[in-house]
């Protein structure tokens, strides 16, 4: 049933492992929370653009990659990653943030 709609919540949000996957075949983990939430604790390997910056930021991303968004719940990635689509990315949220990255053993590392 993936993609059937096209648009909205179909295939955008993804558990901690699928994004693990994604990332694993070249995707890119965006992490769009604040600067001192990413000072706090970060996703190594991830790229930081606030979810305030994003629309003035799109040409730092690739349209040929995959873009996991992340937060800290899964809320504001969910909003990127379709502010994202609406922009033709193909873009993804990690639903539950980092807390559910974290607590299924992934890595992460203080910003």
């Amino acid at each position: 049933m993936k993609g059937l709609l096209g648009s909205g919540t179909d295939n955008i949000n993804v558990s901690a492992t699928e994004a693990q996957g994604l990332l694993k075949s070249g995707a890119l983990l965006l992490d769009v929370r604040s600067k001192g939430e990413r000072q706090a604790i970060l996703i190594p390997g991830s790229k930081h653009i606030p979810v305030e910056q994003l629309t003035s930021e799109l040409g730092q991303l690739p349209r040929s990659k995959v873009i996991v968004c992340q937060c800290a719940s899964g809320h504001r990635s969910g909003l990127a990653a379709r502010q994202l689509r609406a922009q033709g990315f193909d873009a993804r949220s990690l639903s539950g943030g980092i807390t559910a990255w974290k607590n299924a053993g992934l890595p992460v590392k203080k910003g």
